[in-house]
């Protein structure tokens, strides 16, 4: 019963994927805008990264400052947390340039097989 059953379901999901109106769109246009779209996260994350690279940086001098001022444990805390952003921040932006690059490809894919047809 369950073999009858998964054929005629088969069948009917092959025939619905062969017909025109239910058949998948050339992607074209999906990897262009895929492309696109992670070139753009690329970007944000660039940005995010160098936005947390400062605010590690500010965390360390922060951090120094309490120190100067006596309040030893509390400064180390806060330059250990500055040495942590920054290194997320670097991370995310080699992360944000990697993602600039594969969109990149995507477009250039997309658009090469454009021209072929």
């Amino acid at each position: 019963m369950k073999r009858w059953t998964m054929i005629v379901i088969g069948g009917l999901v092959a025939m619905a994927l062969s017909m025109p109106a239910l058949a998948q769109a050339p992607a074209a246009e999906n990897a262009q805008k895929a492309g696109e779209r992670r070139e753009q996260r690329g970007k944000a994350a660039q940005k995010k990264g160098e936005r947390l690279e400062k605010k590690g940086a500010r965390q360390e001098k922060a951090g120094q400052k309490l120190e100067a001022q006596g309040k030893v444990k509390a400064g180390e805390k806060l330059e250990a947390k500055g040495e942590r952003n920054e290194k997320r921040g670097e991370r995310l932006e080699k992360k944000g340039a990697r993602l600039q690059k594969q969109g990149e490809k995507i477009e250039n894919k997309s658009q090469s097989t454009d021209q072929k047809k």
